[in-house]
């Protein structure tokens, strides 16, 4: 199974990923100029400081009495102004390996592929009637990428060549290149519109990198600013970055790659999809005729493999979790500073991680949300004078969970910023994935060691944040992710009461966390707090069209098409409405609401929405989204399209297939609950339930054959 084209790459979007969890490279398979971009996970803008605002408590009452008086606006203008902290930092690119090859520029049977079962890029083409191969892959026990260059004369002639943005030193020696660098001690998101977006300064990471001749048959020279490799038939070579490379005392190339394969395909090999036959036809070509109309099944399933692998190679133990482009990116600004944006977008990275058996890519994730809950509880006391932990709307390698919107250098947020940077349920939401981990992987050492202590702390600052008023539980502020209302008089908000999402959110770690300390066997101190918070929590609202309202009122929408769903993650991705059939019933109108105003127009909302329907069982709106995602949002080199490149669509586009052909929720198992017409026959093999089991399942002319649990 593997993507293939007969062209280079034109731009980033179409260029090869490969990683090893921390390293990763982009291989654009030019002929005489070949392009690799590097990245290493834990370069970063910044340093570590305390961005929180010591002041923002005492703002908050003021503000509670501005939303319970109706005067959303200048509720939100308080927050703006008074409680926000710092913008995050920037992932950084680590730079760009350059081979110059001396050959004609006539080139003849052109491929380039990368092969998913392998974890392994392939270049080769004829040029002056020698052939050329290239093979490239990031193997995780070996911390670094090897590279393989091979011509079948000895006329492999060419120079190689490192540049980055960053702040660098570069060497070339006989044994290849020598790199060290600091990264800048602060970048502004590439958003804010700032007079020094970049401050170099002299507190930022120091790194080292470098690549190494393994071997070459060829003559090897130096010059200043690069090496050259001339009359040989191979040329081995390795990069590394931060982590010293681990050969284990061996030089030999094909046992690396077999020691790279073994340890690759023992994630990649436990599941198998088949929906029809892959086509010997150019990658691009295939997603051009599926825009055109024709039908190519098995695309969806090198999809649903391909998220899998992206995954592999974005998140195994030892690394960060995948971030917004997993570890792939190629901008000194990225794109929303490449961080862990954490309304939506890092929990959908981990969507799949159950159900399509990658366990062994979670470990990042919940080292990740040990980092949030330590510096989370130091924003809660100060932001909120509340216990436990809180975070926002993202983080960054430093782990900051303040509310940021102030630019670097400025005293109050700039407009409209409380739109997306003030929502404290992010860490809340981010406790999800702990219960469904020892739902999927029965493990009280698990529960009792990792997902307890922190679902104690989130418990916490939810039973401190709510307050009674009218009766009931509510949050205040509240907002619904980078959403916002109309008021009465014309104007626009995003702050008010008791959201939708918030009161789903804190339900279920209340009773995440309620079911955890049973299974333990912990009579917990903050239990009583929890029941009785959790018995009097506001109540969801219908609205007149009989649609679940996001707000706690039914405000004016001032984006009908928003793309955010938020009000409706109780039906999914949590299981929350799983039993209440008037609740999703309203979930479904609204979801025909936001779309028949134009939602799901990114490409990881319209992998939302496919999860969704898939949820709803209805098959043909599942398959519709799924070849939307596939046709309106996918790049050639298949990474999803916010637009721009965003990883996480891919992610949430493979869970959703996964939950056309089995779903787990709420003790109910269901297989085949939103199979579409258009997969009539076909098999899958290797897809987790939870109790620790898996599900093999085969079915013929659209009604299921066969499955087998074990």
């Amino acid at each position: 199974m593997r993507l293939f084209y007969t062209k280079p790459a034109t731009k980033w979007e179409e260029t090869l990923p490969v990683g090893n969890g921390s390293l990763g490279a982009m291989i654009w398979g030019g002929t005489t100029l070949e392009k690799i971009g590097l990245n290493e996970e834990s370069l970063w803008s910044g340093y570590y400081h305390d961005k929180n605002n010591p002041n923002a408590a005492n703002y908050l009452q003021d503000v509670r009495d501005l939303i319970q008086n109706g005067e959303y606006v200048k509720a939100e203008e308080l927050i703006r102004d008074n409680m926000l902290g710092e913008y995050n930092e920037s992932y950084l690119p680590l730079g760009n390996l350059k081979f110059q090859f001396e050959h004609n520029e006539e080139i003849d049977d052109y491929k380039r592929s990368l092969d998913l079962q392998n974890s392994i890029a392939h270049v080769s083409y004829k040029a002056d009637e020698i052939f050329y191969t290239r093979e490239y892959f990031a193997s995780y026990p070996t911390k670094a990428i090897l590279i393989k260059f091979t011509c079948d004369k000895p006329k492999l002639n060419l120079s190689i060549s490192f540049e980055s943005e960053l702040k660098s030193q570069i060497s070339y020696t006989k044994d290849g290149i020598n790199i060290s660098g600091q990264c800048p001690e602060h970048v502004d998101p590439n958003y804010v519109d700032s007079i020094q977006p970049v401050i170099q300064g002299n507190r930022g990471i120091l790194f080292d990198a470098g690549l190494k001749i393994l071997y070459s048959d060829g003559k090897i020279t130096q010059t200043q600013d690069s090496l050259q490799i001339s009359g040989a038939y191979t040329a081995i070579l390795a990069f590394e970055a931060i982590r010293p490379m681990d050969l284990n005392s061996c030089n030999d190339y094909e046992e690396l790659k077999k020691i790279h394969c073994k340890d690759y395909k023992a994630i990649f090999n436990k599941v198998e999809l088949y929906l029809g036959k892959q086509l010997d036809i150019p990658t691009d070509e295939r997603l051009c005729r599926l825009r055109n109309g024709e039908s190519d099944n098995g695309l969806y399933a090198l999809y649903f493999q391909y998220g899998r692998y992206l995954l592999i190679s974005s998140s195994r133990e030892g690394s960060l979790p995948a971030n917004l482009q997993g570890i792939w990116s190629w901008k000194f600004r990225a794109s929303w500073s490449c961080n862990w944006t954490t309304n939506i977008n890092t929990q959908m990275n981990y969507w799949l991680a159950q159900s399509c058996n990658l366990q062994e890519c979670l470990s990042p994730y919940f080292e990740f949300l040990k980092k949030i809950c330590k510096e989370g509880k130091t924003t809660a006391r100060v932001h909120y004078k509340c216990r436990g932990f809180v975070h926002h709307h993202n983080a960054d390698y430093w782990c900051n969970t303040n509310p940021v919107g102030l630019a670097y250098g400025q005293e109050r947020g700039e407009e409209n910023c409380v739109t997306w940077s003030f929502w404290p349920m992010g860490g809340g939401w981010l406790t999800s994935e702990l219960f469904k981990h020892y739902e999927y992987n029965p493990d009280k050492k698990f529960l009792r060691e990792t997902a307890y202590p922190i679902l104690k702390e989130a418990a916490l600052f939810f039973v401190d944040w709510v307050y009674q008023y009218n009766g009931y539980y509510v949050t205040c502020p509240s907002t619904s992710p980078e959403n916002r209302f109309k008021t009465k008089d014309g104007l626009t908000s995003c702050v008010a009461m008791s959201t939708t999402m918030d009161l789903a959110i804190i339900r279920e770690v209340f009773k995440n966390f309620k079911k955890t300390c049973d299974i333990l066997e912990i009579n917990d101190e903050i239990l009583d707090s929890v029941e009785e918070k959790l018995s009097l929590l506001a109540p969801f609202q219908i609205g007149s069209r009989g649609q679940l309202l996001e707000w706690h009122e039914e405000f004016e929408e001032s984006e009908p098409g928003h793309r955010h769903v938020s009000h409706l993650y109780g039906l999914f991705p949590s299981e929350l409405f799983a039993d209440q059939e008037e609740l999703i019933k309203a979930c479904r109108i609204s979801l025909e609401e936001r779309l028949k105003n134009g939602g799901g127009h990114t490409g990881w909302s319209c992998a939302w929405i496919l999860n969704l329907f898939a949820v709803l069982e209805d098959c043909d709106n599942t398959y519709a989204f799924l070849k939307t995602l596939l046709t309106r949002s996918t790049y050639d080199n298949l990474w999803d399209a916010h637009p721009p490149f965003q990883i996480d669509g891919n992610f949430g586009g493979t869970a959703g297939i996964a939950n056309m052909l089995v779903q787990d929720r709420n003790g109910c198992l269901k297989i085949l609950p939103a199979l579409p017409k258009e997969f009539e026959n076909g098999y899958v093999k290797g897809l987790r339930i939870k109790n620790g089991k898996t599900i093999d399942i085969q079915w013929a002319d659209g009604k299921l054959k066969d499955y087998q649990i074990y």
